[in-house]
């Protein structure tokens, strides 16, 4: 069984490792990134289109907006400067609650659960902010669980109250996970063992910002960025298990809960974590299913339809949480066998095996990356003018299961070395929303991919 300290700084190293890796393949370009990429080129400025995502959206930007006011104009080194900013802004948050976590092996396992259920097999379209909102989730819920029955710190208070004003325009989940940590932080506040002025006035508007959150959440949902959006997330969000990843990992968690609650005695024993052990067999060697030519095999596209599903998990782990630090662990079976060492020096083992699971298929969906660029690099340097999509690698398999219609050419000018290299148009028929007319590219001045 690994150690409490073991568990955490493998987790710490891991995490750490995969954002640096994938922030120098550039993998913050994969869909939207390229669109965002061409735009911050062009302005010159941050990409805050969304006010309701604005804040992730601003943090994520800082690292290539510094680069770019310091004269860089280096396409190559921005992409990765950009990729660097949307990884490392979760992982910090992630870093944070291991931190904070790492002397109580259930609080340790849940705060690993949620990187490996959650983060690593969603977050191939780092892009998206929901990989932030549920970073911050879940260090917020950690710090609350672990200070309960503490007094209340000005120090502490500061944080909690700096987190809850940056949730307020992060992600939509926010409809949710807001009034669940307002009613957490009121809880804090009335658990805690003495109650200064000062610091229990900042939990209770940390419990306004967090309801905030969930009314800016409301209000963007009631009139969405775009025509059609709201309908497409709820359709998407059923199709979750479409992420492999996802539902393997989320099948294991499942067997593990379902047996804590029919037979809660077994968490001190290895059979329930045998069984979802299993299912993490399967997704370890997931990378082999590639060999055939189906689509039963790890899809970067498919992790974006479960970032719906990923945000209910987090709620689930934030509430068990709760539960396990509360006073109401004495009710329920299960959270009274967790505190007894050797069941949770189990549950920590289980999920510790969660993100290593996904390793393989991660690193499968890098490879496929990295070939990706190099043959839209290969494809637009080679030929100049307006490229056909028919007429590229891009329209063979198993290139076109990264393809996303709609930033063909955004790609294309992302990755261009030279003012001749082509520009990618979408498939013949395809006549949806692109950010800019293909044939008529705008210009992206001094700014070239260099090798």
């Amino acid at each position: 069984m690994p150690s409490r300290t073991f568990a955490y700084r493998a987790i710490l190293c891991l995490i750490w490792a995969l954002a640096l890796w994938h922030s120098w393949i550039c993998r913050g370009l994969f869909v939207d990134g390229s669109a965002f990429l061409v735009q911050i080129v062009r302005r010159e400025w941050f990409f805050e289109f969304y006010p309701p995502r604005i804040y992730a959206m601003i943090a994520a930007q800082l690292p290539v907006m510094t680069a770019l006011l310091l004269g860089v104009t280096d396409l190559h080194l921005l992409a990765r400067l950009l990729s660097f900013g949307l990884f490392c802004l979760p992982t910090i948050f992630y870093t944070l609650a291991l931190e904070r976590a790492r002397h109580d092996a259930v609080l340790l396992a849940c705060v690993i659960a949620v990187i490996g259920v959650v983060f690593l097999p969603t977050s191939f379209f780092i892009v998206g902010e929901y990989n932030t909102v549920y970073a911050v989730v879940t260090l917020i819920a950690v710090r609350l669980a672990t200070a309960a029955d503490q007094p209340l710190r000005l120090s502490e208070s500061l944080v909690i109250l700096a987190l809850a004003a940056f949730s307020i325009r992060i992600y939509e989940a926010m409809l949710y996970l807001g009034p669940l940590l307002a009613a957490m932080t009121l809880w804090r506040l009335a658990r805690a063992s003495r109650h200064p002025a000062l610091p229990a006035v900042m939990h209770m508007l940390a419990a306004v910002f967090f309801l905030c959150g969930s009314m800016v959440a409301v209000e963007s949902l009631v009139h969405p960025w775009s025509e059609g959006h709201l309908e497409e997330t709820l359709t998407q969000a059923k199709d979750f298990w479409q992420n492999m990843q996802f539902l393997l990992l989320f099948g294991a968690v499942l067997i593990v809960v379902g047996w804590a609650l029919l037979r809660p005695g077994d968490l001190v024993r290895l059979k329930p974590y045998l069984w979802g052990a299993v299912l993490l067999g399967v997704l370890a060697l997931s990378p082999l299913m590639a060999l055939g030519d189906t689509l039963a095999r790890p899809l970067a596209k498919s992790q974006y339809v479960a970032r719906s599903m990923a945000g209910l998990v987090v709620a689930g782990i934030v509430a068990f949480m709760w539960l396990y630090v509360s006073r109401a662990h004495f009710r329920l079976k299960a959270l009274m066998v967790l505190k007894q060492p050797a069941a949770a020096s189990r549950l920590l083992a289980f999920a510790f095996l969660l993100p290593l699971a996904v390793v393989p298929s991660d690193i499968f969906l890098s490879a496929t990356w990295i070939n990706y660029l190099e043959d839209v690099r290969d494809t637009i340097r080679s030929r100049g003018g307006v490229i056909a999509f028919e007429d590229t690698p891009l329209s063979r398999w198993p290139e076109i299961l990264l393809v996303e219609n709609w930033v063909l050419s955004s790609q294309s000018l992302a990755l261009r070395s030279r003012p001749g290299d082509g520009v990618i148009v979408p498939p013949g028929g395809f006549n949806e929303w692109v950010p800019f007319p293909p044939l008529e590219p705008p210009n992206l001045g001094r700014f070239y991919w260099r090798d």
